[in-house]
């Protein structure tokens, strides 16, 4: 049983309904995910307002543009990528974020809201919300030569 005050599990408080929230408003909690041979990061951050709630903000590195020094035909997926890339920012749901890094990787980021306490459940569904919404993009992308920083590892 959990105490009425709450106890400690690792970064979080979780309070005698089994809600979590961040320990401490100076370390919010970070965790990575994999979905379909690709990390997402999501962070817990505080929306600054002094109020209950906050944002789970997620990064992920969704595989690269195909050089121009492979072959012919990666080479000629990577002028569909690159337009692709420059199409999806009007495709994507309002709020996603994807750009082109330095090493013509493609970046995804979007934040949503979250109110706290929260529970488990709630907060596994918010990241699987956002990982299931990102799937036909990861389609898409893979189609026109974007692998997947995992690609040839096994489907985890």
């Amino acid at each position: 049983m959990i105490p009425e005050h709450g106890m400690s599990l690792g970064p979080f408080t979780v309070d005698w309904r089994g809600l979590v929230q961040p320990a401490s408003p100076e370390r919010f909690p970070a965790f990575s995910v994999r979905w379909r041979r690709r990390v997402v990061q999501a962070r817990l951050v505080d929306s600054q307002s002094g109020e209950d709630t906050g944002r789970l903000e997620f990064t992920g590195h969704l595989g690269r543009i195909p050089s121009t020094g492979a072959s012919p035909e990666r080479s000629a997926q990577r002028e569909t990528a690159l337009g692709l890339l420059r199409a999806l920012p009007s495709l994507v749901p309002q709020g996603w974020g994807m750009r082109l890094s330095p090493d013509h990787s493609v970046i995804f980021t979007t934040t949503t809201s979250v109110h706290f306490p929260i529970s488990a459940v709630s907060l596994i569904s918010l990241v699987a919300e956002q990982l299931v919404a990102l799937t036909p993009y990861l389609d898409v992308l893979e189609e026109v030569g974007v692998d997947g920083p995992g690609w040839g590892m096994a489907n985890t």
